[in-house]
């Protein structure tokens, strides 16, 4: 049986956001019904294109359609307005999109809480909320990327703010969304009230962001673009690759290759400028050659491949990753699910089906009895995790999980903390006083834990952690593909100890194939899969902030939520394993499609949209502040012009029409931008959001605690921690109307649970702790301090 089979969902999708929530829960089994205004949905003509018999086909439009049934809805069609209302009530689950409610549903935005609240879990997406400063605002990806501030931290900082490709604020946002659903199902399930859930596409994106309002409240850094990115893509003899060094172990390593092959001890890119001697290091090696040797001594490299390179990747290859099907008549290779359940497949999302009417019966899966002292407070309350994940990836997914309600014990040893807290130290004079506590990125991403220390090269410490296993539902790790079996433990293993867990591995490249023993992170994975359609058009490749992790970890919340829900139906535990690359790769899915019908690979192009044009963002008065602008008629660029004082510009004949104003953009861009450029920039905001022209600021990340949107959807929350004080945290950029989502404890001092887990919930005497303290299987204070 497929883990939803029986279950309804219904998807009303403008720009994808809903339909990437939807397809994954069509991946395993639901029935997914997409509710269409009477003309079609915007989705039908997005972005990436390709030809098809003289046509223009949205590979978008094909990769998210797949496995679901189309219906339009309309006056005079066979399915009005309130059949599409009296289907969403009747179905387990509707994920929607703000911008269609009127034209599908007859409902402004903000009365669809009230019209489906409690009657269904309804999951409902909007750029910037339905209510609050933003409510009546317009955008596109570009002015969601730019009022979240991700824009603002991309880019150079003598040029204009960037954009991360790929749209990949719709995909972020439908991710998010399917977290939400998943576990306001969950919610459901054990006796609460269906529950509707909101998400914002600005909420969203700052999530992505590594907490520069924290950096900035700790140390009075403004991290900006171009700063605080490990590496970056160098030229090489065939293109371009990354060689990205986090850890102090990796970039003694990286000096200690390039002496190695005489070229110096110079860092490498981002790290210090090259000398003629590495530049000759670089250029004389292939990507191939370079990624090879350093991943030999153990450092972070990769090619910089662009997506047709990615459908050839031996890795991706060797794995099974891809799959083929059939897209308008051509056999095309698309991606599986990105993450693998050991006891369940996914289903073959056919192609789309279309139909006047559908119904929907009363939900066929049964809904347990409400548990005997009412449902619980959150959905993961009474459920543990092990958390042995460091970095961002995997403590972002524990973070998320502990916010959800689950109790999260956060494993570290006084031998080996997680590195993270190493980087990044706040306050001056921190080295002597505990560091380890004071960096700003260890601290955004490991609230809601509980955190002990325990040696696992120890017979102790690893006896006492199978006893914690012995009590926990989920374990979760993110190391390289050694380090486990270094420790003694594999799947098998721990399923010995504890027949029940969900065990969640997250390697980088996979369990196996040629890349399998390759040591990555984020900022590899990004330049991996993405970096080559990131940037300027005349600049390098790029990756996208990091912001891979987050990604990742939200993957892995929905992946678990998917195993716990299987637990329910097979009564054993099971696996998971979620390839932090093979994520990103799936994100590009209608690229892959584009690509194998003709497309060319997408590369640089700035802020530039396959069909929009102006698309881009103008400096305005003031020091560093930008606009974002995206028109999308011809009525917004009449408007645009007037806003702006040109007029004329609509009449035009270089701008009068779409493809016009995309033959003549760089003469179009240099024209709004003399035009805007002694503007300021809240009033033009503000002036182009009345006439219908999506502007958006481009926000300075560090200053987002002060921006409108975000304090009215919660997005911030006050904490104090010990060491580092008092200070504004992102929460998790979901709102469920039952209960209250939000941080419950900041992020642990090392150990600082170590006594209260070990005498409380394995039953050691405090004298038995001492002991243990005092032979550093746990303990308080790092061994090293760096």
């Amino acid at each position: 049986m497929s883990v939803f089979q029986g279950l309804n969902v219904i998807e009303i999708s403008a720009t994808g956001a809903a339909g990437w929530a939807t397809a994954q829960l069509a991946d395993w089994g639901a029935r997914v019904i997409v509710l269409e205004p009477a003309d079609g949905t915007p989705l039908r003509d997005e972005p990436p294109y390709y030809e098809h018999d003289g046509e223009r086909r949205s590979a978008h439009w094909q990769w998210l359609a797949r496995g679901k049934t189309a219906v339009r809805v309309g006056d005079g069609l066979p399915t009005s307005a309130a059949d599409a209302r009296a289907l969403c009530e009747r179905a387990d689950v509707v994920i929607a999109e703000s911008e269609l409610s009127e034209s599908v549903l007859g409902l402004a935005p903000a009365a669809i809480q009230s019209a489906f609240e409690g009657k269904t879990t309804f999951v409902l997406i909007s750029p910037f909320g339905v209510d609050g400063p933003y409510a009546d605002y317009q955008a596109t990806d570009l002015g969601v990327h730019a009022l979240s501030g991700w824009a603002g931290m991309l880019g150079d900082v003598d040029r204009g703010p960037l954009r991360p490709a790929g749209d990949l604020s719709y995909r972020t946002s439908g991710l998010t969304a399917l977290v939400g659903a998943l576990y306001g199902l969950r919610h459901h399930r054990q006796g609460a009230p269906p529950q509707f859930i909101t998400v914002t596409g600005q909420a969203v994106s700052a999530g992505m962001l590594l907490a520069p309002w924290l950096s900035y409240g700790m140390t009075g850094e403004t991290r900006t673009r171009s700063r605080g990115v490990p590496a970056q893509p160098v030229r090489c003899k065939d293109g371009w690759v990354i060689v990205s060094p986090l850890t102090p172990g990796q970039r003694a390593a990286q000096a200690k290759m390039f002496s190695a092959a005489g070229a110096g001890a110079a860092g490498g890119p981002g790290q210090g400028e090259q000398s003629d001697s590495l530049r000759e290091w670089y250029e004389s090696r292939t990507r191939e050659e370079i990624y090879t040797e350093a991943q030999q001594w153990t450092i972070p490299a990769a090619p910089i491949h662009t997506v047709a390179e990615r459908l050839e990747d031996a890795q991706l290859n060797a794995r099974g990753f891809f799959r083929s099907v059939e897209v308008d008549g051509k056999q095309v290779k698309v991606p599986r699910v990105p993450y693998l359940l050991r006891d369940a497949s996914p289903v073959e999302r056919g192609p789309l089906q279309e139909a006047a009417t559908v119904q929907i019966e009363a939900a066929a899966a049964p809904q347990p009895a409400p548990q005997p002292d009412g449902p619980p407070r959150l959905p993961l309350e009474g459920v543990r995790v092990v958390d042995m994940s460091w970095f961002w990836s995997g403590p972002h997914a524990t973070m998320t999980l502990g916010a959800l309600g689950a109790d999260v014990i956060k494993v570290e040893s006084v031998q080996r903390p997680d590195t993270y807290r190493f980087l990044g130290f706040a306050a001056a004079g921190s080295e002597t006083d505990r560091p380890w506590e004071r960096g700003a990125i260890w601290n955004d991403s490991n609230q809601n834990k509980r955190g002990i220390t325990l040696d696992l090269t120890s017979e102790a410490g690893m006896r006492l952690f199978e006893q914690l296993l012995q009590q926990a539902d989920v374990v979760i790790s993110n190391f390289s593909n050694r380090v486990l079996p270094n420790l003694g433990l594999s799947v098998e293993r721990f399923h010995e100890i504890n027949p029940d867990l969900v065990v969640v591995t997250m390697p980088g490249y996979g369990a196996d194939g040629p890349w399998g023993k390759f040591v990555g992170y984020g900022v590899t994975f990004e330049q991996l899969v993405i970096a080559e359609m990131n940037g300027y058009a005349d600049g390098p490749p790029r990756g996208m902030g990091g912001s891979c992790d987050p990604i990742v970890g939200m993957y892995t919340v929905a992946a678990v939520e998917i195993a716990l829900r299987l637990r329910e139906q097979t009564g054993r535990g099971t696996a998971v394993e979620a390839p932090q690359c093979e994520i990103l790769d799936s994100l590009l899915a209608p690229e892959h499609i584009a690509v194998q019908h003709g497309a060319d690979p997408p590369s640089r192009d700035g802020n530039k949209h396959a069909r929009m044009a102006p698309h881009d963002v103008y400096r305005v008065a003031g020091d560093d502040e930008w606009i974002s602008i995206a028109v999308d008629s011809d009525e917004e660029f009449a408007a645009l012009a007037r806003v702006i004082g040109q007029p004329e510009l609509a009449r035009d004949a270089r701008f009068a029409t779409a493809v016009s104003r995309k033959d003549n953009e760089e003469a179009l861009n240099q024209a709004v931008a003399a035009a805007v450029r002694e503007c300021d920039l809240l009033t033009l905001e503000r002036e182009l959001q009345a006439a219908g022209v999506k502007g958006c600021r481009v926000s300075k990340a560090h200053l987002l605690t002060e921006d409108g949107g975000l304090r009215n959807f919660g997005f911030f929350q006050t904490m104090t921690r010990e060491l580092t004080g008092t200070h504004p945290y992102k929460t998790v950029p979901l709102r469920f109307s039952g209960f209250e989502l939000k941080n419950r404890r900041p992020a642990p001092l090392l150990g600082e649970h170590s006594r209260e887990v070990l005498t409380g919930l394995l039953g050691l005497s405090d004298d038995e702790v001492s002991r243990l303290e005092a032979e550093h299987v746990t303990g308080t204070e790092p061994l090293f301090t760096g």
